[in-house]
């Protein structure tokens, strides 16, 4: 089966944080493209909940839980491709 994303996803091993429910939680992004991020949480976080990504040094973003499936949850941010361009190049350095 093709994969029929847009983007194409990057190995990455960057600290996150995320705020959920008035509650920040460590996780570790563990891929990422210009639309989102595969996060390692230790709760699970349901789909549609639009949450807030805190990523070490490159600042906080806004993004909405795709799926969980365990500790692995997809985002996809609320911005566009081009305002995560940067922080693409510098997470996959």
């Amino acid at each position: 089966m093709a994969d029929k994303r847009k983007h194409p996803r990057e190995p990455v091993r960057t600290k996150a944080k995320v705020l959920v429910n008035g509650q920040w939680h460590e996780g570790v992004i563990t891929n990422s493209s210009a639309e989102g991020v595969r996060l390692y949480l230790r709760i699970n976080v349901a789909a549609g909940k639009v949450l807030r990504v805190d990523i070490a040094e490159f600042g906080q973003y806004n993004a909405t839980v795709i799926w969980c499936d365990g500790n692995e949850t997809g985002l996809k941010f609320e911005h566009s491709p081009a305002e995560i361009a940067g922080l693409l190049k510098a997470l996959t350095r």
